[in-house]
């Protein structure tokens, strides 16, 4: 029986059969199910899949062993995490024990230096752990034998030499050394000014010394003339108002040099240019800490502008920010310094100078190729500021209110965190909700793998701290079972007159007598703004003379009308009580007057005089009798 027989037979019945050998008529199947348009043998590519899929299979658990396997050494495990060309990665999570004096025997570290074995509680004669015992996994563990020096070949310097968008945090309870670790102090630097010297040692002979491209809003912008002078004047005015870090800065340098040897990265084609940011998040408020104060400062208090975070689908970025082009790693650790001078500290009863805002500072590395290609990398530092109890601390009023933003933004960002973790795991998993916080929204681009991300989670291994160290401790094991796909460097292209000009600016670039013609031309324009500005004081200074001379007249002018007035009507008033007096006198005379008429009359009638008397009887009597007397 061939084949179209076979066919007849299925379409003449009530059902068709089903047939491996040739397809059904699309038209049967009234569910319209997705299928193939074209025939294809099913069994052909079998064993070529499962061979496929095995190869995958072994080549993921091979990098699991690698990556257990190089916990040990921290520099080997990034940079076998560097070199790998893996699709998936994940943030590396490393954890740092600040030396103390009595350590807590609560806190083990594995052999291997990637696992930290935690317990409550431990008895000192037998040495039996009471309750149960936690482990939490580390890309790598530093006890505190540990220096500066390790802990950034470790975590920063691999990434560094990757030439990709990193943010590296900084992550513990107050006081546990997130400030030091990310700083330093005078004699031991800390990761940021070894990040930036090694930074302006790979790219030393490539520094471009003009600000031609800018990092604004997001994207990438060629600017003119009058625009890189503007960026130039603000570079000038914000390094006049740091303090002088030369022999400190010399310091660092030699010291860091000791610990270091960075390589450096020589070529023609590639034009580069640095520029650094510095915000503060204060109480849900984003702050500029590298803002050029304003004149009304020298006369009185003017309050900081909060500024917006825009961002979408982790392109973020912060309306109005200053960013500052810079040239060497000394004027951007002197950004640094003021930055740190304008930001919140206070003392409480757990650190004596314990930072309350999120601070994060940005380096952007702007390269720009002959071919018209630029490419961006940014670094983000954030010393995120300690999770507090209140019971611990002792903090009230303002420090509370602190303390309240500061957990709530931490708690959010443990919510991004485990969100994130919970999105390989689950198909229908819950949206990260990294607009819930200022903090988050900044990061927005290493919570949702754009940007790589490293976490350096500091503890204080103390008794008294075991429940806030447990805490920190179950956050860092969320943000290690994250797994983001490898981010891609963000390309722009220019257009093509920013390309020409910038080519002849890169063709000139290494002329001395066009680096003084540029520098002159920056102190001619600040001489200029300074004119302006001493115009515009002396105009003022002047308005506030003639008003000054004007209110005085008036005064004088305002006492002289007042004495005439006051003179007048003491004058008035001296005509009027002399009428009054007269008018009294002449009213008393006539009164007195009356009174002795009066007085008078009332003395005649008392003592009547004999005439008087027969006059009075004559009137009395009637003519009858007078007649009789007659």
């Amino acid at each position: 029986m061939d084949s179209k027989e076979v066919s007849e037979m299925a379409g003449g019945g009530r059902r068709q059969v089903r047939s491996f050998l040739m397809a059904r008529d699309p038209s049967i199947d009234r569910r319209f199910r997705p299928r193939p348009n074209k025939k294809m043998r099913l069994f052909d590519n079998i064993h070529e899949t499962e061979e496929e899929s095995f190869s995958e299979y072994s080549d993921t658990e091979s990098e699991y062993r690698d990556e257990s396997s190089g916990a040990t050494d921290g520099a080997s495990c990034a940079t076998s995490v560097a070199d790998s060309s893996n699709v998936e990665t994940g943030p590396q999570v490393f954890l740092r024990l600040r030396p103390v004096k009595d350590a807590s025997k609560a806190y083990i570290v594995s052999e291997d230096a990637n696992v930290l074995i935690t317990s409550c509680k431990v008895d000192s004669t037998s040495n039996n752990v009471n309750r149960m015992e936690k482990h939490f996994g580390f890309t790598s563990i530093f006890d505190s034998t540990i220096g500066q020096r390790d802990i950034y070949d470790t975590c920063v310097g691999p990434k560094i030499m990757e030439e990709e968008c990193v943010t590296i945090m900084t992550y513990g309870t107050s006081g546990s050394g997130k400030t030091y670790t990310l700083l330093g102090d005078d004699v031991r630097a800390g990761i940021i000014p070894r990040a930036l010297e090694n930074i302006f040692t790979i790219y030393q002979d490539c520094i471009f010394r003009s600000p031609k491209l800018k990092l604004i809003n997001g994207s990438i912008v060629f600017l003119q003339d009058d625009a890189s002078l503007k960026e130039l004047q603000i570079r000038k005015k914000l390094l006049d108002l740091c303090p002088d870090i030369r022999e400190h800065h010399q310091r660092l340098k030699q010291v860091i040099n000791g610990d270091h040897v960075f390589d450096t990265k020589a070529s023609t084609d590639v034009s580069v240019m640095v520029w650094v940011s510095f915000v503060e998040i204060y109480n849900e408020l984003v702050y500029d800490l590298l803002a050029i104060p304003p004149k009304q400062d020298k006369l009185g208090e003017v309050p900081r502008k909060n500024l917006k975070i825009v961002g979408n689908k982790g392109h973020v970025f912060i309306k109005g920010l200053t960013s500052v082009f810079v040239t060497s790693s000394e004027e951007a650790l002197r950004l640094l310094r003021l930055g740190q001078q304008r930001s919140t500290y206070a003392s409480t009863s757990v650190n004596a100078n314990s930072s309350r805002s999120h601070c994060v500072f940005t380096v952007d590395i702007l390269k720009y190729n002959k071919s018209g290609i630029t490419t961006q990398s940014s670094y983000k530092f954030c010393d995120l500021a300690g999770s507090e109890r209140v019971n611990n601390t002792g903090t009230s009023g303002i420090r509370l209110k602190e303390a309240k933003n500061i957990n709530t933004s931490l708690m959010v960002l443990g919510r991004c965190l485990d969100a994130a973790s919970t999105v390989q795991k689950k198909k229908n998993a819950d949206i990260i909700p990294y607009r819930d916080s200022k903090l988050t929204m900044l990061l927005q681009a290493a919570l949702l793998g754009k940007e790589k991300l490293a976490m350096i989670v500091t503890v204080t291994p103390l008794d008294k701290y075991y429940e806030e160290n447990l805490n920190v401790l179950n956050f860092a094991s969320i943000a290690k079972n994250i797994i983001f796909k490898e981010p891609v460097i963000k390309q722009h292209r220019v257009s093509y007159c920013g390309f020409m000009e910038f080519s002849k600016m890169s063709t000139y670039e290494g002329s001395d007598y066009t680096k003084e013609l540029e520098d002159e031309n920056v102190r001619l324009r600040c001489e200029l703004d300074q004119l302006k500005y001493d115009h515009v004081l002396q105009m003022q200074l002047l308005e506030e003379k003639l008003r000054g001379e004007l209110t005085a007249t008036y005064q004088e002018i305002i006492q002289n009308n007042k004495k005439q007035y006051e003179d007048e009507c003491k004058k008035k008033l001296l005509i009027a009580q002399r009428e009054s007096e007269f008018m009294l006198s002449s009213q008393k005379r006539r009164y007195e007057e009356q009174i002795e008429d009066l007085k008078d009359e009332i003395e005649e009638l008392m003592n009547p005089s004999e005439t008087d008397i027969s006059d009075d009887l004559c009137e009395s009597k009637s003519p009858i009798e007078i007649i009789d007397d007659d």
